[in-house]
């Protein structure tokens, strides 16, 4: 089982960015932004971040970033087919041409937005950005969208998480749903567990698979100036080496 990539999600506005973009650099290691109206909208503290994020990320020479739609963003991709203004600007900067600064869009359905999926205009918004990888999270709420999804014929990965995004880990890991969808993994991963339970993935996909892990709610930590624990990047750090580790082992 190879790692395609070690996903850090939910670095918000209080990181630096240099930080994030030190993570954001080294191989195989992903960096991924929640977004979502309520805080991302134009002038918000979190969208000038995320501006100034991408700025900089473009004139690196190789980085890693993704995008995590939530809320009513997800719902109007997702069920009209249409992307929200600030969405579509950063979805189209490219780092060269033909090759996205954002690489992967991860479109998280809440209930109402999976039952109300239409397939048929998200297929054509991620054939229109071809050049982009779309991920749908995969669990109980979202089996039957992913299921009409697929059967458009389009390509997209899946993220086998089910909890939903509440970091609660699993008792057993999903074997890949679908042979032609690549597969990651979420739910509870931390610096301290993430050896043990890639070793646990290890035995569901098959031993050519190419995966990847993704992380947030144990890479925060509660610091002086927020109420809610907050993105970590020396945790980050922590999960990726050892992430590296297992990885050097196989």
């Amino acid at each position: 089982m190879k790692l395609r990539y070690i996903t850090c999600s939910d670095p918000r506005e209080h990181n630096s960015v240099k930080s994030i973009l030190d993570l954001a650099t080294l191989p195989h290691v992903e960096i991924a932004v929640q977004c979502h109206p309520s805080k991302m909208s134009d002038g918000m503290p979190r969208n000038i971040w995320f501006t100034e994020l991408l700025k900089q990320a473009k004139q690196l020479w190789h980085t890693n970033l993704a995008i995590h739609i939530n809320q009513e963003w997800a719902d109007s991709i997702c069920t009209k087919g249409i992307i929200p203004q600030p969405l579509l600007e950063w979805m189209q900067i490219e780092k060269t041409h033909n090759h996205p600064l954002i690489q992967r869009v991860q479109l998280n359905m809440s209930k109402t937005t999976a039952e109300n999926i239409n397939p048929q205009k998200l297929a054509e918004i991620i054939k229109q950005f071809s050049h982009q990888e779309f991920i749908l999270q995969y669990n109980d709420k979202t089996k039957q969208a992913v299921s009409k999804l697929n059967k458009t014929g389009c390509k997209f990965s899946l993220l086998f998480d089910a909890s939903g995004g509440n970091g609660i880990q699993p008792t057993t890991w999903k074997k890949p749903v679908y042979k032609k969808h690549l597969q990651g993994y979420s739910g509870g991963l931390s610096p301290e567990n993430v050896i043990q339970n890639l070793d646990k993935i290890a035995k569901v996909v098959p031993k050519d698979a190419s995966i990847w892990i993704d992380a947030e709610g144990k890479l925060k930590s509660q610091n002086l100036f927020d109420e809610k624990p907050v993105f970590d990047a020396d945790k980050a750090k922590r999960y990726i080496q050892r992430a590296k580790l297992w990885q050097l082992a196989r």
